[in-house]
């Protein structure tokens, strides 16, 4: 039973392995039908665009308008155009393409695949009057040498596979590709990685042909430089991650650039800015020392094409023309000039074609083409020097003409210099390693010279900012400096001293007229019950002897009782608001206490219900357990005498948690829990005018009392972290207060 559940997994597990080659495999071939799919679309896209261009170049051939010939065939440099006039040619529109002449004339009048020296493509005929125009189109290079720099990869704007294979013959496993009109041009077959590495060895490794190492530096001393400029990149990385590290810590840390410290905010600003100026000024200089190594060789390269000018000017000073019988003797003579001027030698003849070379092997292997740059022959310089192109790698070439002894232009002289490009990067990293380490050491002296500063400016405020924690209200900063920030101090410390002086007069001015106030209030107070009390004592006088002397005694008693309470609780209310008792908030059950308070209210001496709504007990809350009930009392009294006299009079008391709407209304903390407590009456409610005085001391709407019961109900429940408030209106008045829930 083991076995065959181990023969079944096995199974399994090679079913699961299949499926998914399966599935790579037709990945792969998918990625290979969609990316020659790719191709397919350019190549119909760069035939309509020739297609185009041909029509146009037609039309300038038929007008003789040479000029719009010249601007036409240079418009796409991915476009190449060849003009004969009967078995000559005598216009070509770039001459990177190496092909012999008569393999280009024998091409038919629509498109078809071609493989040139050192490139396949296709290429299309057209015939106008005297004139064939043949255009081609380039798509992969292909050359018998390779290198390092060198390798036969599709040509832009074309994109594909270096082991694609492009041959005309069809096969099951290749892919067709077809002209715009449906004909068959190519096909396109993908080879394996050991197809491709065996094709690889087919080719040639090149060689030194040229005078001058052909595409190639000293790798020892490139892998060295490049060694070291990776290694100061990366200590500037790190320096730059580090920095970023501290800087989003400090942005977490202090929850923002806002609230960050003086000194970070400089550090924050300053070490980018430095960092941005820095990096732009190593960019400007990198691409100034580009600039001056280009104008460097061109100007040597094009001195040097003087000089050889003049010296075959000397040689062949009675020749009036060069033609292929001058090739042996001329090749002689530019082998020998390459070594005295350290370069290749070109020569060509008036129509553009190859006569004599320093080094035919390079035109032999297809490496170069066998005619001129158009440049030199269809615009109107004499000089020139520019980039030429061996496959994707450039390189710079100076054309210049080729003049006998009379000054009559017999053919055209070319000096390439072929490792420009190379020599170029090798100088650049030559500069880099130079001026890397200066910027970093640039850079970390920014940094340190930027928090140095920014520490300076802000200890000055840690200073005076120390001294104002310590010191108390009122007293003088010590600075020693005298920077702004001790101009700062000294109008400071002007300022308090001012200011100690306008509050000691401020001080006795209040209390001196808050002993004014007091005094009148208690005169008042104390004057109120004062008149009744005199005119019932004349009274009594005046009753005396006489039958109602009794009765109106009797009276007369209760009347003085009743003001002398009134003289005490006035005594007691005053003396209360002196001594204002400090708050000591504990654990109170505040639904037990009202509840108690208002068993205690419902027999009060008016007769007004008082309704209580809400849990008689386990509602515990942060207040002061002894003066909370004065509280309550304070306020349903207030309430009590507001609504006398006036029918279906009522208080009603309700206990419930706070709302957070209310919570927020009242800036309460909302991460804290609140109770709430209302006491509302159906009296007149508060005049409007009133209403900012009621918790102002001594203010009173009552002939009788002090004024002071509600402002120590407020200092009672705020000096137990709560809050009282009140809202009112014509059909009564509602006292809010918030207590924090434990």
């Amino acid at each position: 039973m083991q076995k065959k559940q181990y023969f079944c997994s096995v199974k399994s597990s090679i079913k699961i392995l299949l499926l998914l080659l399966c599935v790579v495999g037709l990945s792969s071939c998918y990625s290979f039908e969609a990316r020659t799919h790719r191709l397919q679309s350019t190549l119909r896209e760069q035939q309509q665009r020739a297609d185009n261009l041909t029509e146009r170049l037609k039309e300038a051939l038929i007008n003789s308008d040479f000029d719009s010939i010249w601007h036409y065939t240079r418009s796409d440099d991915n476009i190449i155009f060849y003009i004969y006039k009967g078995n000559q040619l005598v216009y070509w529109s770039d001459s990177w393409l190496s092909a012999s002449d008569r393999s280009m004339q024998y091409i038919y009048d629509q498109w078809q695949y071609k493989q040139w020296d050192n490139a396949q493509g296709i290429c299309h005929r057209t015939k106008v009057g005297d004139y064939q125009v043949v255009v081609a189109i380039p798509i992969k290079y292909n050359y018998s040498l390779t290198s390092a720099q060198l390798h036969n990869g599709f040509i832009p704007p074309f994109r594909g596979e270096e082991h694609w294979r492009l041959n005309l013959r069809q096969s099951n496993d290749a892919l067709p590709i077809f002209s715009q009109d449906g004909a068959y041009l190519f096909s396109v077959e993908n080879l394996s990685d050991a197809e491709a590495a065996q094709q690889a060895t087919q080719y040639e490794m090149i060689e030194n042909f040229s005078y001058q190492s052909l595409l190639a530096v000293d790798k020892q001393n490139t892998s060295f430089s490049r060694t070291k400029i990776r290694t100061y990149y990366v200590i500037t990385f790190v320096m730059i991650g580090v920095l970023l590290i501290v800087a989003i810590s400090s942005l977490i840390r202090y929850r923002g650039f806002r609230r960050m410290r003086l000194g970070g905010k400089f550090q924050m600003v300053l070490t980018p800015t430095m960092m941005v100026i820095l990096l732009s000024i190593y960019i400007v200089s990198l691409e100034h020392s580009q600039r001056v190594f280009i104008k460097t060789q061109q100007l040597r390269l094009g001195k040097k094409a003087q000089y050889v000018q003049m010296a075959l000017q000397n040689m062949y000073f009675w020749d009036i023309g060069i033609s292929p019988a001058n090739t042996m003797s001329l090749n002689i003579d530019l082998r020998d000039m390459s070594f005295a001027y350290e370069t290749d030698i070109h020569v060509y003849d008036l129509n553009g074609r190859l006569i004599g070379t320093s080094t035919p092997k390079l035109f032999e292997k297809g490496l170069l083409p066998t005619h001129v740059a158009p440049e030199i022959i269809f615009s109107d310089t004499k000089k020139l020097v520019q980039y030429d192109r061996i496959g994707n790698v450039r390189y710079l070439s100076a054309y210049t003409e080729f003049i006998n002894g009379n000054y009559t232009k017999i053919g055209y002289i070319a000096l390439p210099h072929f490792i420009s490009q190379e020599e170029m990067a090798a100088d650049l990293q030559t500069f880099n390693m130079q001026i890397l380490p200066l910027y970093i050491l640039l850079l970390l002296g920014s940094i340190i010279v930027v928090w140095i500063v920014s520490y300076r400016v802000t200890s000055s405020l840690s200073l005076v900012t120390k001294q104002l924690e310590e010191n108390e209200a009122g007293q003088h900063i010590d600075y020693p400096y005298s920077d702004e920030f001790g101009e700062m101090v000294g109008h400071y410390n002007q300022m308090m001293d001012a200011l100690a002086e306008s509050t000691e007069r401020l001080a006795r001015s209040e209390r001196e007229m808050a002993w004014r106030t007091m005094a009148r209030q208690v005169a008042h107070e104390i004057n109120n019950p004062l008149t009744p009390m005199k005119l019932t004592l004349q009274q009594l006088q005046r009753t005396k002897g006489t039958e109602r002397f009794e009765d109106y005694f009797n009276r007369s008693t209760e009347l003085l009782i009743d003001q002398i309470d009134n003289l005490s609780h006035i005594a007691q209310s005053f003396s209360s608001f002196a001594k204002m008792p400090e708050v000591n908030p504990t654990k109170v059950d505040v639904a037990a206490k009202l509840f108690d308070f208002v068993t205690l209210m419902s027999n009060n001496p008016d007769s007004i219900p008082i309704r209580y709504v809400g849990p008689e007990h386990g509602v515990k809350v942060l207040a002061d357990a002894e003066q909370i009930k004065q509280v309550f009392t304070n306020i349903v009294r207030n309430a009590i005498q507001a609504m006398e006299g006036r029918p279906d009079s009522d208080v009603i008391i309700i206990l419930k948690n706070a709302s957070k709407k209310s919570i927020i209304d009242n800036d309460l903390d909302a991460r804290k829990r609140w109770v709430k407590i209302s006491f509302s009456d159906n009296g007149p409610g508060i005049p409007e005018e009133m209403r900012e005085k009621v918790f102002v001391p001594n203010f009173t709407t009552k002939n009788t009392g002090a004024g002071l019961g509600l402002p120590i109900s407020k200092n009672i429940i705020e000096g137990s972290g709560g809050k009282i408030d009140f809202q009112t209106s014509e059909r009564g008045t509602t006292f809010y207060i918030y207590l924090q829930k434990v």
